[in-house]
């Protein structure tokens, strides 16, 4: 007669526990490995967080619309394309897709076409894209004394994109902040996706004027717009 193997209870005891901290410890790793792999996607997400974003930048006006005129004939239209171009590079090196509407001086519709045609054309060009942002770049003009930097959002729409652009355009520009306010523009109202306008200075003002036409000026308007726009993705 076989004697029967009889372990004792205390091996089977550790036995028991030693299969289930190994698959506690095999699901810790995978936990673990889980847990770098979002954390690796988090980090380049902060590092490139403009990585596949379709932009689209509009330089107001243009062509037969020169826009407001300055004080010593500095034209809207020619000062939104110079900054939109800094802008455009910025964005590409960013990763983004960047489309413009205009990239010389030329109306975005057809030559002469009304203020509501032109319009329509560049909100066409974002919403047939399918971007994910829409900025139009303007100059402001109320008064000879008029001062400041602006940014403005459709009513009842976020307003998380125009309050970054703004701080950071003001914290490049050191002008006056006018703040972040909604606007029934046009561009706002009518684009698929979060769009703003921003107003850098006054082409009214002699003073703004003569900055606007510098090129370190339009490049940190243009950094500004980026980093807010960075900012925007990261948040």
């Amino acid at each position: 007669m076989k004697r029967q193997l009889r372990l004792p209870l205390t091996f089977i005891a550790l036995l028991v526990l030693g299969m289930i901290s190994t698959s506690m410890t095999a699901s810790a790793a995978a936990y673990g490995s889980q847990s770098q792999n979002i954390n690796a996607i988090r980090e380049y997400q902060t590092k490139k967080p403009l990585k596949n974003k379709v932009i689209v930048v509009d330089p107001g006006h243009g062509g037969s619309d020169a826009g407001a005129i300055g004080p010593n004939s500095v034209a809207e239209k020619d000062v939104t394309l110079a900054i939109a171009r800094d802008l455009h590079e910025l964005l590409s090196a960013g990763g983004a897709t960047v489309i413009m509407t205009r990239t010389s001086d030329r109306d975005v519709a057809t030559d002469g076409s009304s203020d509501i045609d032109e319009l329509q054309a560049r909100v066409d060009i974002a919403n047939q894209a399918n971007a994910d942002l829409f900025v139009s770049i303007h100059t402001d003009a109320f008064a000879e004394h008029g001062t400041g930097t602006t940014t403005y959002f459709s009513p009842g729409s976020n307003d998380d994109l125009a309050r970054f652009v703004q701080a950071n355009m003001v914290s490049q520009l050191n002008l006056y902040d006018r703040g972040s306010q909604p606007s029934d523009f046009y561009v706002l109202k009518n684009t698929n996706m979060p769009a703003i306008l921003t107003e850098a200075a006054f082409i009214s003002n002699p003073k703004e004027e003569k900055l606007l036409i510098n090129r370190d000026f339009n490049k940190k308007v243009a950094m500004g717009i980026y980093n807010g726009i960075k900012q925007y993705f990261i948040q």
